[in-house]
């Protein structure tokens, strides 16, 4: 990948981090009854849009981070694991264990007497926006894309977002996972683009991802 190419998937994350922070961000604080616009005034408004629009570029910062050092850890495990159907399932019983602890770490950890309903759906939405995401990437690339992206997609995005599950408030991980979910999305979506890459089965090894 060239500085350039790089460049441009840097910036572009960023952007979609703060434009679905600043969509998720507006959307909270238009519906919640005791911190509203009214309430707050333009100057208020105008506060919380640039503070929002700094969360949103910060999470995509980290998000590019996490995208490149997962890329990392694909590239080594292919090395380290003889038999790559070996690193498949490994990739499975780890996206597996994440969804079953971020389930279970919400049922202990919900505040007595709150709704868990909210709490739970987040990670439920992650999961099904996953499956069409992976499905298009597969359309553009090949069959052996669909655990590295699953993968990508729930268990990375979920690991990204724990520092918001462990807030226990709705409004933040609503903040941090789906500016999350779409910067992550939207690379392993350019992935292939930006590589070059063919929809080609016979493509080699550490190209898995861009396939």
């Amino acid at each position: 990948m060239t500085l350039a190419k790089w460049f441009f998937l840097f910036m572009t994350t960023v952007a979609w981090g703060i434009g679905v922070a600043l969509v998720v961000g507006m959307f909270v604080l238009f519906i919640d009854p005791d911190y509203t616009p009214f309430k707050i005034g333009l100057e208020g408004l105008g506060f919380n849009v640039l503070g929002t629009a700094l969360v949103g570029a910060t999470l995509g910062a980290f998000s590019h981070m996490g995208f490149f050092a997962y890329l990392t850890a694909h590239f080594f495990a292919q090395g380290f694991f003889r038999s790559k159907l070996l690193w498949v399932y490994v990739q499975i019983f780890i996206t597996a264990g994440v969804i079953f602890y971020t389930f279970r770490y919400i049922v202990m950890h919900v505040p007595e007497g709150e709704n868990i309903l909210p709490y739970i759906a987040f990670p439920i939405l992650l999961i099904i926006a996953a499956i069409p995401i992976t499905h298009f990437k597969v359309k553009q690339t090949n069959q052996s894309s669909i655990v590295p992206t699953l993968f990508f997609l729930i268990a990375v995005t979920l690991l990204e977002a724990v520092p918001a599950l462990r807030e226990s408030n709705p409004n933040t991980t609503a903040l941090m996972l789906f500016p999350f979910f779409v910067c992550n999305a939207w690379q392993i979506l350019q992935l292939h683009r930006l590589l070059g890459t063919k929809n080609d089965t016979k493509s080699a090894g550490s190209k898995e991802l861009a396939r």
